[in-house]
């Protein structure tokens, strides 16, 4: 099968390296343009141009997808399908143009957590489970048909950044087998239910503010989330604190309150508490708890909340 792959960020080049040693053939790769960065401001390929000409594969570099020489230069790829990575929303005329489809892998068991957001919102909802679907691209927002889905239970320790290297392997893995099936017509695209569908809207830095009046577990559940990006934080007296490596804890107490500060910094929700093994306080590097406890007070009974 003839194969083009759309993509820019460093998240799509393990997915282009799987193509490339499959039997398909990658026959292009559309990536976004080069961008100014470091001090210079010398405009820099993005990681998916660089595998791409590591391996020697056409590149495209479109300002803007419906311009008609890219729809033009993209055409004469041929390709039976394409795969889309980190890229930007298509327009129909790009994602139609393979006979066999734009196909995208999400990391969430679709209809639920449609969005930028699926693996965080799925931990900040406590969900025990989630998992990875691929499916065909079409003109709402990650609501193509199913082609191939995997669930998995999610422990209650990991973070998004921890499941999203867990799904790393499975994505190629599913991706193969999903081109595999459509070439030899096993696979066929099955609807979703529209009903069914929840939200997993983009996160911003404003998201990471610990809500003290919430449950333990429902602030345990929001560190993990926000870890690695946005991140969590609160505040001590005016001192910003971020938030690390979390465990929901059966202790009682008023709503921010510290109850313990010395291997571990644990802070009352309004039902049940949370430990934190590692922290960092603003302009400081991230430290245990220990650590911080040697330069910095903080006691049982003092309170963390908004500056």
């Amino acid at each position: 099968m003839r194969v083009a792959l759309l993509g820019t960020a460093a998240f799509a080049v393990p997915i282009l390296e799987t193509l490339v040693r499959s039997r398909h053939k990658v026959v292009g790769v559309v990536t976004g343009p080069d961008k100014p960065a470091g001090r210079g401001r010398k405009p820099m390929p993005t990681p998916v141009r660089v595998a791409a000409e590591a391996h020697n594969l056409p590149v495209l570099t479109p300002p803007k997808l419906k311009n008609r020489t890219f729809l033009s230069e993209y055409a004469a790829w041929k390709p039976d399908a394409a795969v889309v990575a980190a890229f930007r929303i298509l327009p129909e005329a790009v994602f139609d143009l393979p006979p066999m489809g734009t196909i995208n892998i999400h990391p969430s068991l679709l209809p639920k957590y449609r969005g930028p957001a699926p693996i965080q919102w799925a931990l900040i909802n406590g969900e025990e489970e989630t998992g990875v679907t691929v499916f065909k691209l079409a003109k709402q927002v990650d609501a193509g048909g199913v082609l191939l889905q995997r669930r998995f239970e999610i422990d209650l320790l990991e973070t998004a950044g921890d499941l999203m290297q867990r799904v790393q392997p499975m994505i190629s893995d599913m991706l193969l087998e999903t081109l595999d099936g459509l070439e030899e017509g096993t696979i066929h695209p099955q609807p979703q239910d529209d009903r069914e569908a929840t939200k997993a809207p983009k996160l911003a830095k404003e998201d990471g503010l610990i809500d003290w009046g919430l449950p333990g577990v429902a602030v345990h559940n929001r560190v993990r989330g926000l870890t690695p990006w946005p991140g969590a934080y609160t505040y001590h007296n005016g001192m910003l604190l971020k938030l690390f490596r979390s465990c929901p804890e059966e202790l009682q107490g008023s709503p921010g309150e510290v109850l313990e500060a010395d291997k571990r910094l644990i802070v009352a929700g309004s039902d049940g508490a949370v430990a934190f093994a590692e922290v960092q306080r603003q302009g400081k590097r991230r430290m245990t708890v220990e650590e911080l406890m040697r330069g910095y007070k903080l006691e049982p009974g003092d309170r963390l909340g908004e500056a």
